[in-house]
């Protein structure tokens, strides 16, 4: 049996919820004593993304968290799972408009 094609509005909502689920997510990672890789570091962002893709999600996600007054190109906050959550879901909702 084949999958079902979606259309291209129920692929939108579906990124929608994935990045409202990412924010519920990031709520909770940031009230956990450790909130890094340390189990599985190679699904990391750091070790997904190159320098330049993780410089581009860090300054696009400030311009969401902070309208841009928090970015520093010497640092991106990914290795954290929170600041990594509510990144990517700030990343699905800009894909999904």
């Amino acid at each position: 049996m084949d999958k079902r094609e979606l259309t291209e509005e129920t692929k939108a909502k579906i990124l929608k919820c994935a990045a409202g689920i990412l924010r519920i997510h990031g709520s909770i990672a940031g009230n956990r004593i450790c909130q890094d890789w340390s189990d599985n570091e190679e699904k990391s962002p750091e070790e997904l993304f190159s320098k330049k893709e993780l410089d581009d999600l860090s300054f696009n996600y400030e311009l969401h968290n902070s309208g841009g007054d928090d970015y520093d190109e010497d640092y991106n906050g990914l290795h954290d799972e929170m600041v990594a959550s509510f990144c990517m879901a700030a990343m699905i909702d800009d894909m999904a408009t």
